[in-house]
């Protein structure tokens, strides 16, 4: 069972937590499976708005606009800006879960499994939200994901649908689609040279597959760096072009992007509400001695410029 199937339970029962009931073969606390930090939701902006559609400011200036200064005179001229809006429409999110009453005394957390579940779903609420982000597809085709998907367009949506000359390359006609430096200096070159004046804050996102697909071929390549690859000793050959690697477990394999995660911008119109409601209020939930919790939220995700994102695609499986 996959973490999206887990969270589609209706009901958590003794059945579900029978890996932590009470066994007299066993003293073993009981074990929560670890899960992957959010590195990509740490990097991006994030705004907080009131309302639940609105516009993030932009603004820009041109190049090479100033000018000779003349004692005691004043030729009128004056530089411009140019401004420019983001559309956000922020979508209202849920996680409902349900647990029988029977987990909470039968369990060998008793009642702090209530405080590990209620942990255990915030971490996920987090990491799917991530995933929504990066993955998410109003056109999504039917399979066991579609509810999830159809939720909002993501970051790689989002930049596919603004279709900028030149920002989305196939990577599948660059070396027979095998990722590798070749990919690598095409997206850098493809990269406006404004956008270039701070490389520093650029990443080559990816999935974890992928970096690993990389660190093996510069171990092919080059054994002897390869070797301090290997042994943890070269954090030089894991930023290539001089540019840092941020894998993210969500991300999908065929696809790298190039470009500083605060282009992507997370907005939050409301912020994350808990709900819990026991048999002590309500009667259904009383007639099957359960006790019922939700999170809600309302956010959208936007990329800022989308002419400083460049998207490689069509790449073979790692």
């Amino acid at each position: 069972m996959n973490r999206r199937e887990a969270i589609a339970k209706a009901t958590i029962t003794t059945t579900d937590a029978a890996a932590g009931l009470l066994d007299p073969t066993q003293s073993a606390a009981f074990i929560r499976k670890l899960k992957n930090d959010t590195s990509l939701s740490g990097a991006m902006r994030q705004e907080i708005r009131t309302a639940s559609a609105g516009e993030i400011n932009k603004i820009a200036t041109g190049a090479r606009i100033i000018r000779a200064a003349t004692e005691n005179a004043d030729d009128g001229y004056r530089a411009g800006a140019t401004f420019d809006v983001v559309q956000f429409t922020t979508k209202k999110v849920r996680l409902p879960w349900e647990v029988t009453e029977d987990v909470f005394h039968e369990n060998i957390e008793g009642a702090g499994l209530e405080s590990t579940l209620t942990s255990e779903m915030t971490d996920q609420f987090a990491l799917d939200l991530e995933d929504l982000e990066i993955n998410g597809d109003t056109a999504a085709g039917a399979g066991p994901d579609q509810a999830f998907l159809q939720i909002n367009d993501g970051i790689l949506k989002l930049i596919t649908t603004a279709a900028v000359a030149g920002r989305n390359i196939n990577g599948a006609t660059i070396n027979s689609g095998t990722f590798g430096y070749q990919h690598m200096f095409a997206a850098l070159k493809a990269m406006p040279n404004p956008y270039k004046r701070n490389m520093g804050a650029m990443r080559w996102m990816m999935s974890p597959a992928r970096k690993q697909q990389w660190w093996e071929s510069i171990v092919n390549r080059d054994p002897a760096n390869g070797q301090d690859l290997l042994l943890g000793n070269s954090p030089v050959l894991d930023r290539p072009l001089g540019i840092p690697i941020m894998d993210i477990a969500s991300w999908p394999d065929a696809t790298v992007v190039l470009a500083d995660p605060k282009q992507f911008v997370r907005v939050i119109s409301w912020q994350v509400r808990k709900r819990k409601v026991t048999g002590d209020t309500d009667a259904e939930l009383a007639a099957k001695d359960k006790r019922f919790y939700i999170f809600f939220i309302k956010h959208d995700v936007i990329v800022e410029e989308t002419d400083a994102v460049i998207r490689v695609y069509g790449l073979t499986a790692p």
